[in-house]
């Protein structure tokens, strides 16, 4: 019995010194990353215009969106990957990038500021909805859209308002409107 065993472990170790071994050399090899893996949410900051729409559609909250301070933040540990982010966000800032959040032993969150620059071409430069009126059949439907509540339409006194203030220029309201009577201007 104790022969069989020790024949039996013998051929083991001969079999595994002249195959190949099962696992990559990580630091050598780069990784190959599986066909239909997510990744993890990164942004491009320079297009982000501070929406908070990812924020509002993340499942788990992990990420939080500072439109005074022009802060975009994501608890790496509180993302659960989905990607929903990426796709609710208006200018396509925000994908998916192939690996895995790195491991840490505390939890943290990791914060991209825009740069001031930006800020203030973005101020300047507007990109507000402007109305059409004659093309306008006053449907509600910008309102509806419109993820900050920035627009009001009165369907029978056929009025449309834009506070100013609230408005986010995402560029919904003229995405939604059937009429293409909603357009980005500065």
């Amino acid at each position: 019995m104790r022969n069989a065993r020790m024949f039996t472990l013998a051929g083991r170790v001969l079999k595994n010194l002249f195959r190949k071994p099962a696992t990559t050399q990580y630091p050598f090899q780069p990784v190959e990353y599986p066909e239909r893996m997510r990744g993890h949410v990164e942004i491009k900051i320079e297009d982000c215009i501070t929406c908070g729409l990812c924020m509002r559609s993340c499942p788990s909250q992990a990420i939080k969106v500072d439109r005074k301070e022009g802060t975009w933040t994501i608890d790496r540990f509180d993302c659960v990957q989905c990607g929903s982010c990426v796709l609710a966000c208006p200018k396509k800032c925000l994908f998916m990038e192939k690996g895995y959040t790195e491991p840490d032993i505390m939890k943290r969150s990791e914060t991209v500021t825009k740069p001031q620059e930006e800020k203030k071409e973005e101020a300047a430069a507007g990109g507000k909805p402007t109305l059409d009126a004659e093309k306008c059949v006053y449907c509600t439907l910008c309102a509806r859209k419109c993820p900050q509540e920035a627009i009001r339409v009165d369907r029978k006194e056929k009025t449309w308002e834009l506070d100013e203030e609230k408005c986010v220029e995402c560029g919904i309201c003229a995405g939604a409107c059937p009429k293409k009577a909603i357009e980005m201007k500065g």
